[in-house]
């Protein structure tokens, strides 16, 4: 058993690949993860944002409400944003694909699950490569030391799709309602710790808070 198993406490980031608070998050959320990973074991759970019914082709007016929510979240999060894929035709917001590309790349090395992540909404978001695209994904991949005919098995793999669902499925019964959250479990109980985008300063002050609650 490694140390990070033996941890009592564990937390779920619960996020989207292609939710703008949750890319603005990252950086935050990987400071809080080296300064707590001899406290705390973070797992991933996808949310899926937009799938299925939900999903849709980029019209001008989701593409002028999608603006908007970018830039308060660029404001707010100091996070670089990219708006030029909102320009683009026939873009299809759906993050089903993305979400599995990342379920793909936890069941191949768990070890950079997180990474892998952050690195995805970072070239939607920042570099606008488009979200649905495979290539995308397996070029990712390699960057990793995947190649890029592994990834495709996992990825077009029936059951990674599954499992994708089961994420999503998942979050809702958490009762997660926005991105990104966090969902504490100490083994015994567990709840939601936050919602939305929080600042270092505030989820640090959120998480000693927590700690002292438990007598960690």
């Amino acid at each position: 058993m490694s140390q990070n198993d033996s941890l009592q406490h564990s937390i779920l980031y619960v996020t989207d690949p292609l939710c703008p608070w949750s890319y603005g998050f990252g950086p935050v959320l990987e400071k809080i993860r080296e300064e707590y990973k001899d406290k705390i074991r973070f797992s991933l759970v996808l949310g899926g944002l937009r799938f299925g019914e939900s999903s849709e082709t980029l019209t001008p007016e989701l593409a002028r409400i999608l603006k908007h929510e970018w830039k308060d979240a660029e404001a707010l999060t100091k996070q670089p944003f990219e708006l030029g894929i909102l320009e683009r035709k026939n873009v299809y917001y759906d993050s089903f694909p993305a979400c599995k590309a990342v379920i793909s790349a936890q069941k191949i090395n768990p070890e950079i699950a997180f990474q892998y992540l952050h690195t995805l909404s970072k070239n939607f978001f920042q570099e606008n490569q488009d979200p649905n695209s495979s290539e995308t994904f397996l070029e990712l991949a390699e960057t990793f030391g995947i190649s890029k005919k592994e990834f495709q098995s996992v990825f077009e793999d029936k059951d990674t799709e599954t499992e994708t669902q089961n994420d999503f499925y998942f979050g809702f019964s958490l009762g997660v309602s926005a991105f990104p959250s966090l969902v504490f479990s100490d083994g015994a109980e567990s709840g939601i710790l936050t919602r939305g985008y929080h600042s270092y300063e505030q989820l640090d002050s959120i998480l000693k808070d927590y700690f002292r609650a438990v007598r960690f």
